[in-house]
C-alpha cells in the first residue's frame, strides 16, 4: 500500500498541474480527485498509459526537467491509488475533495471542479449507458460537471446549489458501490 500524499506533496502535485497545464488539462486537485474517483468507480480498468495524457489535456507534457517528470508521474500514480483506497476501504465515509470559496454567508462548497473531473474520468473510461437509478446518480454529478448545464445552474440559487452537495457525495458513493458489486 502506498502512503497517502502529505500536504507538501499535494501542493507539489498541484504546482505541477498548473505549471504544465493548458486549457484542456486538469488544473487542480479537486478536479483530479473527481477524475480519480470516477476511474476508481469505473467498470472498465483504465491504465495510467491511458489516463495520464487525459489529465494533461491530450498528451503528456514536455517536461523542462527529468525531476519534474518523475515527480509528476509518481505523485499522480500515488494519488490515483490513494483515492481508490479511500473508496475501497470505506465508501460510506468517502468525501470528495471539493473546493471552498467565501460567499456572503460564509464559506460555500464549490463542486464544479470536482464534478468536471469526474465527468472527464467517465469519458476516459468510456462508461456505457447506466441503469435508470445509477443514471440519476450520474446526473447529480453531471449537472455540475458539464458545460451544457451552465444555463440550468445559472437559474439556481446559491442555496439550491449547496443543497446539491450531499446528493453529489451520495452519487459518488452510490456509483462506486454499484460498479464494485459487478466484479
Amino acid at each position: 500500500m502506498l502512503p497517502a500524499l502529505s500536504e507538501k506533496e499535494l501542493d507539489r502535485l498541484e504546482d505541477l498541474l498548473i505549471t504544465y497545464g493548458n486549457d484542456y488539462s486538469v488544473l487542480n486537485l479537486a478536479e483530479l480527485n473527481g477524475f480519480f474517483t470516477a476511474l476508481a468507480s469505473s467498470p472498465v480498468t483504465v491504465t495510467p498509459e491511458q489516463w495520464l495524457p487525459a489529465v494533461a489535456g491530450g498528451k503528456v507534457p514536455k517536461f523542462k526537467k527529468p525531476a519534474h517528470e518523475e515527480a509528476y508521474t509518481a505523485l499522480m500514480l500515488r494519488y490515483a491509488s490513494q483515492v481508490a483506497e479511500e473508496l475501497g476501504d470505506d465508501v460510506d465515509q468517502f468525501e470528495p475533495l471539493f473546493e471552498e470559496s467565501e460567499g456572503e454567508a460564509g464559506s460555500v462548497v464549490v463542486m464544479e471542479e470536482w464534478c468536471f473531473g469526474y465527468m472527464r474520468g467517465t469519458q476516459v473510461a468510456g462508461w456505457a449507458e447506466l441503469p435508470p437509478e445509477q443514471d440519476q446518480l450520474l446526473k447529480a454529478i453531471s449537472l455540475h460537471g458539464l458545460e451544457d448545464n451552465f444555463e440550468l445552474l445559472d437559474q439556481m440559487s446559491e442555496a439550491d446549489i449547496q443543497a446539491c452537495v450531499p446528493q453529489v457525495i451520495e452519487a459518488a458513493r452510490g456509483l462506486f458501490r454499484y460498479f464494485n458489486q459487478l466484479h
